[in-house]
C-alpha cells in the first residue's frame, strides 16, 4: 500500500467540504453505520453485495473514506468466489480518512491511496476497469465535474456502480427517521444534497454514460452505468 498527494502546490490535497472529515476514522465508520441505515435505509451487506459485483482488474475506489467499506467489498467478493482487482487506487480528499485507511490496507501492496479532488485525477486516459463511488455522491460540491472526469481515466465499456442518495420516502416513521438523519448530515457537512432519481439518471447521461440498470431500494437509487 502506498499513499501520495496529487496537489503539487500542498502536501495536503484540500477540497470543498474537507473540514467535516477531521473526526478519527474509526469514529467515522461508527457514525457511518448508522447514518447508512437511518437515511440509506438499505442494509448493509446489501450495498456489499452491489459494489462487490463491480470490482475489475483496475479498479477506482472513488472517495475511499477510511477505506473499511472497500475492505469489507473485497471480503464479500472473496467469499463470493471472485477475482480480486490486482491494483485498486482509493482516492479521497480527508487527510484523517486516508490515515485510517492507510493503517487498514499497510499490507495490502495492490492498494495505493491518493489524496486527492475526485475532479482532478491525475491518472491516463481509459485506465481504470471499474468505478465504484460508495455513499459518497451526495457530498460531492460538483458531481457533474467528477462524473466527466471519471468517464475519462474509464475505459471504453468500463462499469460505473454508484449509490445515491434520494430524499426520505416510505412511510411516515421512515421519512421522520431519514429526515432527522439527513439533518444532522447537512450540519456537519457530510451532506451537500439529496436527489431524485430523474434528475439523476439525466446527470450520468449527460456526462457520457449509458445507464445500463437503475432501481430503488430503501432511500437508495442504485445505478450501474457503462461508459459509452
Amino acid at each position: 500500500m502506498t499513499l501520495e498527494s496529487q496537489n503539487p502546490n500542498n502536501p495536503i490535497a484540500q477540497a470543498k467540504g474537507a473540514d467535516a472529515y477531521r473526526d478519527p476514522s474509526w469514529w467515522y465508520d461508527i457514525r457511518g453505520f448508522f447514518i447508512l441505515m437511518g437515511t440509506y435505509q438499505v442494509m448493509i451487506w446489501t450495498h456489499l453485495a452491489f459494489f462487490a459485483k463491480n470490482l475489475g482488474n483496475k479498479h477506482l475506489e472513488a472517495a475511499i473514506g477510511s477505506g473499511t467499506f472497500l475492505a469489507l467489498t473485497l471480503l464479500t467478493k472473496k467469499i463470493l468466489g471472485g477475482k480480486l482487482p490486482e491494483e485498486i487506487i482509493g482516492i479521497d480528499y480527508a487527510e484523517r480518512m486516508l490515515q485510517g485507511a492507510q493503517i487498514l490496507f499497510k499490507s495490502n501492496k495492490s492498494v495505493k491511496l491518493v489524496q486527492a479532488d475526485l475532479g482532478n485525477i491525475n491518472y491516463p486516459n481509459a485506465y481504470f476497469d471499474s468505478v465504484n463511488i460508495a455513499h459518497s455522491f451526495h457530498a460531492f460540491p460538483d458531481p457533474g465535474k467528477v462524473l466527466k472526469e471519471l468517464n475519462r481515466v474509464m475505459k471504453p465499456k468500463a462499469h460505473l456502480y454508484v449509490d445515491v442518495l434520494l430524499a426520505p420516502r416510505g412511510g411516515c416513521l421512515r421519512r421522520a427517521i431519514a429526515t432527522r438523519v439527513n439533518r444532522f448530515c447537512f450540519k456537519k457537512g457530510i451532506l451537500a444534497r439529496t436527489c431524485d432519481p430523474v434528475t439523476t439518471k439525466a446527470q450520468f447521461e449527460s456526462n457520457h454514460f449509458n445507464v445500463i440498470n437503475s432501481y430503488i431500494k430503501g432511500n437508495t437509487y442504485h445505478i450501474i452505468a457503462e461508459k459509452d
